[in-house]
């Protein structure tokens, strides 16, 4: 599994305030991300090297370089490769103020956050914990229109510290991290796409509680060890599949030019955490599997401003990730889906997915959403699947 933090660029740069005489202290500085109805808690750090400084992005067990580039008057620290950025003031030696800005949304979307120096936690300890969150929780969301969704919370408790993650039939939450406190946890996560707090409390044998960020969605649920989500194999069809999309060069690529190699299609987005986290654990399985004569190629479907803009950005992705095969644009926009761009899809659940073609490039498996790393034994038994679907591919 390739972490996040070998896939990341890191770079350097000088401090607009030093004009002004003032520089951010070094350290753990605790963000908070103001939405109207709450606030999101993250922690950078800050470094001073020889030139410029390091900015490290903490979200839970991920410690992510990020790049920095200096305007006039701020710092401008994109996340990672997707098209949101901070933008960050420094005010003074313990306090830093800005933007969550999303980029491509036109107009551009702008949250304001704050942050101050000297946290060394997300969230705070309170008091000792009366209740035991460690294992999995059935859960129900309810979304604000009214939408249900089934989900698996798992949790790690160790004494009043608390990891977790929530596992859905599309994909899952990746990592959050918090604290339990009496009968009650509050946990957080934020990696640029993923920024919400995840909240409850354990009453009467019951979880109830909300995720909160942007929107709010309530939850209820029971510990349950047995419970499983649908099972990801059965829920997209594809048949008789062709396609001829051009990648970000230009070069066009069908699937008749891999005329007798089984071929995985990798449907995905760069603006989708799982899709990310997904390309990290099949770009290092491809480079080590090759030579068995599968092939890797990626289907991306941006979401952008302009066929333009989706073109250049999935160029620095394709560049930024090192991304070891074809990655072809297939769609620019949103109403651009799979099924409208690949006839022979039914029933489009979830980005990422994979399609495993045999070597007549027929549909041998199609695995919908992806549960990465932070979802423990979810994401061995994901690698297990995987490596049969494989095998049935190469026959």
């Amino acid at each position: 599994m390739i972490r996040w933090t070998l896939l990341c660029l890191f770079a350097l740069t000088t401090l607009p305030a030093l004009a002004r005489g003032v520089s951010p202290k070094a350290g753990i500085w605790r963000f908070e991300l103001r939405y109207p109805q709450t606030r999101v808690p993250f922690l950078l750090e800050l470094e001073p090297q020889k030139r410029g400084w390091a900015v490290t992005l903490i979200n839970g067990q991920e410690r992510i370089p990020l790049e920095v580039r200096a305007t006039k008057d701020s710092w401008i620290v994109p996340l990672q490769t997707y098209q949101n950025h901070l933008e960050l003031r420094i005010n003074s030696k313990t306090r830093i103020t800005g933007h969550f800005v999303k980029a491509a949304k036109a107009p551009a979307e702008k949250i304001p956050l704050e942050g101050v120096h000297g946290a060394i936690r997300r969230i705070d300890h309170g008091a000792k914990p009366t209740v035991e969150l460690s294992g999995q929780w059935a859960i129900e969301m309810t979304a604000p229109d009214g939408k249900k969704t089934a989900g698996l919370a798992l949790f790690d408790q160790r004494g009043a510290t608390l990891n977790a993650s929530i596992a859905t039939p599309t994909g899952d939450y990746r990592y959050i991290d918090g604290v339990v406190t009496g009968d009650s946890f509050t946990t957080a996560a934020f990696d640029g796409v993923f920024n919400f707090v995840f909240r409850g409390k354990l009453e009467g044998g019951v979880l109830r509680g909300e995720i909160a960020g942007k929107s709010i969605t309530t939850f209820t649920g029971k510990r349950d060890a047995a419970a499983k989500l649908p099972d990801p194999f059965q829920q997209t069809q594809a048949s008789a599949l062709s396609f001829s999309f051009a990648d970000t060069a230009g070069r066009v690529v069908a699937l008749a030019d891999y005329k007798g190699k089984p071929v995985i299609l990798q449907i995905f987005g760069s603006w989708c955490p799982n899709c990310i986290d997904e390309l990290n654990f099949l770009a290092p399985w491809y480079l080590a599997n090759r030579a068995k004569g599968i092939e890797v190629v990626a289907l991306s479907f941006e979401r952008a401003p302009s066929p333009d803009e989706a073109r250049r950005h999935l160029a620095m992705v394709v560049k930024k990730r090192a991304i070891p095969y074809p990655v072809l644009l297939a769609g620019t926009s949103s109403e651009e889906t799979p099924e409208l761009k690949l006839p022979g899809v039914r029933n489009f659940l979830s980005f990422p997915t994979l399609i495993f073609l045999n070597r007549r490039h027929e549909v041998v498996k199609v695995h919908a959403g992806f549960n990465g790393p932070g979802t423990g034994l979810h994401h061995q038994a994901f690698q297990q699947a995987f490596s049969a679907a494989v095998a049935e591919a190469l026959k």
